[in-house]
């Protein structure tokens, strides 16, 4: 992991996770412009990729990402995603379609941290907490 970018990334998604927007946007406007920002969005795009994949055991069917993207709409109201958003969101990410006009990229760099924040703190473990999902899904990405 990037150690310049993963405290960030975690502060941002623990934001997420409290449902706070005003830390959330304080936290998304910390991150440096251009690169290290994208290497933000980037690593915790991977993690709602990986996760999406660790819940379902394996790549989900198009019916199986509406119904966590109308869960992730519906959990995270604060934020005000639609459920459309996030299932364009889910199904560009795990066909590996580029984003483009279809989700525009004010609204990934949002989606990301709500949906990674949603998955990680609804779908960890009985025994552990979002951020022991978060540091075993980082896990797996740097042995990917």
């Amino acid at each position: 992991m990037d150690p310049e970018i993963e405290p960030l990334v975690r502060d941002a998604i623990h934001a997420a996770v409290i449902r706070d927007f005003d830390v959330l946007d304080e936290r998304l406007q910390a991150l440096p412009a251009g690169e290290p920002t994208a290497r933000a969005v980037e690593l915790t795009t991977a993690l709602v990729y990986l996760i999406m994949i660790d819940i379902h055991n394996g790549k989900p069917t198009e019916e199986e990402i509406r119904g966590v993207a109308a869960e992730i709409a519906r959990g995270e109201a604060w934020a005000a995603p639609t459920a459309e958003e996030v299932t364009s969101y889910l199904v560009r990410l795990l066909n590996g379609q580029p984003f483009g006009t279809e989700v525009p990229s004010e609204n990934v760099v949002i989606l990301a941290f709500v949906c990674a924040a949603n998955l990680l703190s609804s779908c960890h473990r009985d025994d552990e907490e979002w951020w022991d999902y978060l540091d075993r899904a980082e896990a797996a990405l740097e042995a990917a």
